[in-house]
This record gives C-alpha cells, structure tokens and sequence, in this order.
C-alpha cells in the first residue's frame, strides 16, 4: 500500500525513512527487501518504532492496528493517521538525519 511502499524501498536501497502508518499492520507488513523477503521486522505490534534505518510512526491506540479502510471500513477517514502530530515527525526526520550525517563522517 502506499504508506508501506517507501519502507519496502529504503530497506532494500538503505535510505532512512520516516513512514506514517495508520491502520496498517506493521507486523504484517514490516519492510522488505528487493527479494520479497522481510528484511527488517517491526518489533511492536503498533506505535513509534525503530527498524534498522526506518522509523514507523503509528499510534498506539488499542483499536490499531485494525486493517481497515476508514474507521467504519468505507475508506473515509483513519483518525490513527489523522492524527499524528508533526512534531513527532519532525523529531523522527531528525533522529535519522543526525544518524546519517554520523555515518558520512566514519565512512569519510
């Protein structure tokens, strides 16, 4: 789907990603390599967590993941992704900029 597709890309290419899950879920679609195999397993079955070079954001609500389309599954609206703060993600982007900046300087 389109909030799991830019995970499987940066797990098989090693670019960090900051993804946004909603009512995906992430165990079931952790990202996967250029094989078709998971190459990095989300550790929780919902909220913020850290594969390798991916950060998943997801609430972490009782009711997510639920899998479905919109709330009422008529793919209206996910109030799981609606309501992910932008500070989160921003701090998120951060993490994984600071980190890549950290490995440029010990590979160069």
């Amino acid at each position: 789907g389109l909030d799991t597709a830019v995970t499987h890309l940066a797990a098989t290419t090693g670019v960090p990603v900051v993804a946004l899950y909603g009512p995906t879920i992430a165990e079931r679609w952790s990202p996967w390599n250029s094989r078709g195999e998971v190459a990095q397993q989300c550790p929780e079955p919902r909220g913020t967590q850290r594969t390798g070079n991916i950060i998943v954001i997801q609430k972490g609500w009782d009711c997510v993941p639920c899998g479905k389309s919109g709330c009422d599954d008529t793919g209206k609206e996910s109030p799981c992704l609606q309501e992910i703060e932008t500070g989160q993600v921003l701090e998120s982007v951060a993490l994984l900029l600071e980190g890549d900046a950290e490995a440029r300087q010990h590979v160069g």
